[in-house]
């Protein structure tokens, strides 16, 4: 019996992260079963980190390292040990990972072909992101492109996400195109306790649920506050339970992100019953419904804000006040949703597929 070994990123409460520690394997078990397939799942861990994050970061870039190269050293005693075998796959649930050169190098010199599965979130090659505005250049690009070339599949929750990260890293499609999958995320699991909150009254407010980050311009959610009932949410230290309970009673998700490249936030807000009220830009632009995104250029910058915030204004004035022009749009959001990004079935489909080469009782090369 071959394993699928789950590379996770480090669990942190206040994240997503947490959750998919738990969900992605009972996913993968669930799936397994019920398709009466023939594959162990296991989890790498690393040593435990603060559920704390660099200031504006998703993670702490410190302790992300100790997590990291704990991972790498409990893989390579795997591989010493004779657990990983030929025909088993790694699921690195962030592919900013330093783990896939260890694991491609053994896979190559200790003859022991497996696959590598990556799912990407952010990395230097998006210039929006705090690793490409902070990271000096060209070495994180040179070091991503390594990492792709290394894995046998790449994961990416939204055709411009995708699309970004081949463009920019000079990735040719017609070379590589096949490692390039666009799968939505495995969110399966939030979805229902979250649709429940859709019965919960909504009050006249405004949430804002990002990291006090530049590319997220918390200064244009702080003059917004002024002007309406604007729940921000790094400033409240929530924990998750919470969290969605203070989502679940706000009428209006906003946002006037720079980067995002899917937007967990919005997307559970939505599922929740709130109306998102968006820039035309990013991922928003392909996920989301034109009801709920206002132009791109009314937050390109905190002087354009400045210029267009009596639009901004009357965009979310109307929807704070007449939830009900917009309960059938949100129903189709909300569909789409479910359908094209909270889950990841492709991804799954693909990951335990049959391949070729087991069929033949070949070996994988890379």
């Amino acid at each position: 019996m071959n394993t699928i070994w789950i590379v996770p990123i480090e669990p942190i409460d206040q994240r997503y992260t947490r959750q998919w520690y738990d969900n992605i394997p009972a996913t993968l078990r669930s799936t397994i079963s019920e398709r009466g397939l023939d594959w162990r799942v296991e989890t790498v861990d690393g040593e435990s980190v603060p559920d704390g994050t660099t200031a504006g970061a998703f993670l702490d870039f410190g302790a992300t390292n100790v997590y990291k190269a704990t991972q790498a050293a409990a893989i390579g005693r795997l591989f010493t040990s004779g657990q990983v075998q030929a025909g088993d796959r790694f699921l690195i649930t962030d592919a900013w990972n330093f783990v896939i050169t260890p694991i491609r190098y053994m896979s190559d010199l200790l003859g022991i072909p497996v696959e590598i599965h990556g799912i990407w979130h952010a990395g230097a090659y998006d210039p929006t992101d705090i690793l490409g505005m902070r990271m000096n250049k060209p070495w994180p690009w040179v070091q991503e492109q390594a990492w792709f070339m290394s894995l046998d599949y790449s994961y990416f929750a939204t055709q411009f996400h995708m699309d970004m990260f081949a463009y920019n890293l000079g990735i040719d499609k017609s070379s590589w195109g096949h490692k390039l999958i666009r799968s939505g995320q495995p969110h399966e699991q939030i979805v229902a306790p979250l649709e429940s909150y859709q019965q919960v009254p909504k009050e006249s407010r405004v949430i804002w649920p990002h990291r006090y980050n530049d590319d997220k311009q918390p200064a244009i959610a702080e003059d917004l506050a002024l002007d309406f009932d604007m729940v921000i949410t790094q400033k409240m230290n929530l924990s998750k339970a919470d969290y969605y309970a203070t989502l679940g009673r706000c009428r209006i998700i906003f946002s006037c992100a720079l980067h995002e490249n899917l937007g967990i936030s919005v997307m559970e807000a939505t599922l929740a019953g709130a109306i998102p009220v968006l820039p035309d830009r990013c991922s928003y632009a392909d996920m989301y419904l034109p009801e709920f995104k206002y132009p791109s250029k009314w937050t390109q910058n905190y002087a354009m804000y400045e210029t267009h915030k009596s639009d901004l204004a009357a965009f979310i004035r109307e929807r704070l006040d007449h939830p009900e022009h917009y309960a059938e749009a949100m129903e189709r959001q909300r569909e789409i949703l479910k359908r094209d990004y909270l889950t990841a079935q492709i991804m799954t489909d693909n990951l335990l597929a049959k391949r070729e080469e087991q069929q033949n009782g070949n070996s994988q090369e890379n």
